[in-house]
């Protein structure tokens, strides 16, 4: 299978409209990528050439010619989105269309970047197997990673988790083992990318994401597009807690709890961990009185300076403190800043599993720009 190549600005918008909405006509498409119904048969006959759109149904009733919907043709090429820690790496697969054909979760911990790579070889080689495809049906892939970028190249600014993978060529090695294109992603924008894709029912156009992970990141969405800022590294509110002092994040509720005695879980199975706060209350209920108003504080800044209609509290943290965490967002309850007043966003947990939003977000981003890659 060939690639596609060349697609222009107006054409991905097109692609990426009949992605969100599943089919639509030309009147439509016309309407919503601002321009003429005559633009849109032009750009719409070179794809359905290339079968990357197909003609669906044909509209009946009103007045004129029947319009004949468009959608798109989901065996045209498949995406695989890769979230990558150190205590795990999710696989998921999706079709041309960003449905979810699958996706498969491998065990670590990984600690060196050799590692990581003979389990996304093997692991999407069995993905891949499962639903009777070879990997030459590879768009491409996206690779989620806690990190954050310092310029156009390499080398990569990778969090303390993941430093032993430091390398010069990642994406190299990926796209030699995968035989296709690769992307790397800071996984909070990533995280952000998935919840604009397959969840956010609301409909938020405007949506500040943090994810609390073993960090504290955080991704933006501005008119149902991630805003990235210089390099890429927007919404790195973590920033704005200094490294010696205590976070909101896994990490710190780890080292928490371990403090305090119990048998806590290695590594950061979700379902472990919320079966261990369980048994240790109290030892939650602290962590979130320290917590709780930190979180308040960072919200309370995205919320001023980005005016979001709404925050989604995700990330690697089970969902269940999470939810607690969340509660502290309502600003007239936590006053985190002294009755300084904002106008208060919808405080949400995203509604895709995190892991899921993360691999699914990556994978996303491939079919955005599919045309470009090489």
């Amino acid at each position: 299978m060939s690639r596609p190549h060349g697609i222009g600005g107006t054409q991905t918008a097109l692609l990426r409209y009949l992605r969100q909405r599943g089919s639509a006509s030309r009147v439509e498409i016309a309407e919503a990528c601002g321009v003429t119904p005559a633009a849109v048969s032009l750009l719409t006959r070179d794809l359905l050439t290339r079968g990357l759109v197909i003609e669906g149904l044909r509209r009946k009733g009103g007045r004129g010619a029947p319009q004949i919907d468009l959608e798109l043709q989901k065996s045209a090429g498949y995406a695989l989105g890769i979230n990558a820690t150190r205590y795990s790496v999710l696989l998921t697969l999706l079709d041309f269309g960003g449905n979810a054909l699958g996706d498969r979760l491998l065990l670590g911990p990984f600690d060196a970047f050799a590692d990581v790579l003979s389990a996304i070889d093997s692991g999407t080689q069995a993905l891949m197997a499962a639903y009777g495809l070879g990997r030459d049906t590879l768009l491409g892939a996206g690779i989620a990673m806690p990190t954050r970028f310092r310029q156009e190249t390499m080398p990569l600014d990778l969090a303390d988790e993941v430093k032993s993978w430091a390398s010069d060529n990642l994406s190299i090695q990926l796209s030699q083992v995968l035989g296709c294109p690769v992307l790397i992603e800071n996984d909070a924008n990533a995280a952000a990318i998935g919840e604009l894709t397959l969840g956010n029912s609301a409909g938020h156009a405007n949506f500040a994401y943090l994810y609390l992970s073993e960090g504290i990141g955080g991704g933006i969405i501005i008119n149902r597009t991630l805003y990235r800022g210089n390099l890429g590294n927007a919404g790195e509110i973590g920033a704005l807690r200094g490294r010696t002092l205590s976070r909101p994040s896994f990490e710190d509720l780890a080292a928490w709890c371990a403090a305090r005695g119990g048998d806590v879980p290695p590594g950061r199975d979700a379902d472990k961990w919320a079966s261990y706060l369980a048994d240790y209350p109290d030892q939650l209920e602290a962590w979130l009185q320290r917590a709780g108003p930190e979180l308040a504080r960072l919200a309370f800044t995205v919320a001023a300076v980005l005016a979001p209609s709404a925050i989604y509290v995700g990330g690697t943290l089970p969902q269940i403190v999470r939810a607690r965490l969340a509660d502290w967002l309502d600003f007239a309850r936590s006053n985190p800043f002294d009755n300084a007043r904002v106008v208060q966003p919808a405080i949400l947990l995203p509604e895709v599993v995190a892991t899921d939003a993360v691999a699914c977000g990556a994978a996303a981003m491939i079919l955005d720009r599919a045309g470009s890659l090489g």
